[in-house]
């Protein structure tokens, strides 16, 4: 896992050190979509629980002038349990909506911070045998974070983020709560107009 974030960490600087000075700034009142992947860190009791998870997000949003956006954001992550017999999996499924504000707009870097919150659908899964049994249950879901966008040309840009959720899961689904993840995204931004 840790060769995954330093091959990440070496393409983000790649792309840092193609920047061009002189690239057109992004046009803002327009639609845009993003996709990315992410690797999950859990916290507290759950990280002696579950592996560092993976999956992946995607949003459609809207550019506001004054740096700031708005989209709304669907995903999917699992975390596979650790020592145990019984082929067991932790998923989640984001839908949030988010908020975002970017700093130094006519820059080919710029820094953001972000907020959000919705929803987490989550499930866990076991099976052993011809046994299966599942736990599902919906939560309240917060994030905050920050990250750099790499801005490509006119029309699209690549983005690393890091952020905190804090998924407000029962005591019956899990021992932490709230219950804690850190995921860090890299992804790509696409204006659609």
């Amino acid at each position: 896992m840790k060769t995954i974030y330093i091959l990440m960490i070496l393409f983000t600087l790649g792309l840092v050190s193609r920047a061009q000075a002189q690239l057109a700034p992004v046009a803002y009142e327009k639609w845009f979509m993003q996709v990315n992947g992410d690797l999950g860190s859990p916290t507290g009791n759950l990280a002696n629980a579950v592996n560092q998870g993976w999956g992946g997000e995607a949003a459609v949003g809207y550019y506001f002038p004054h740096n700031f956006d708005i989209s709304l954001e669907a995903g999917f992550d699992t975390y596979s349990e650790k020592n145990s017999a019984l082929n067991e999996s932790w998923n989640l499924l984001p839908l949030v909506f988010k908020a975002q504000y970017h700093f130094f707009d006519d820059s080919p870097v710029q820094p953001y911070l972000l907020l959000a919150a919705g929803l987490a659908f989550n499930s866990r899964y076991a099976n052993f045998g011809s046994f299966t049994g599942s736990n599902n249950e919906v939560d309240l879901l917060e994030e905050a974070g920050f990250g750099l966008n790499f801005i490509l040309g006119s029309q699209s840009s690549f983005y690393a983020q890091i952020k905190m959720e804090w998924d407000n899961t029962s005591s019956n689904y899990a021992s932490d709560q709230p219950t804690v993840l850190i995921p860090i995204n890299f992804g790509v931004k696409f204006l659609l107009n």
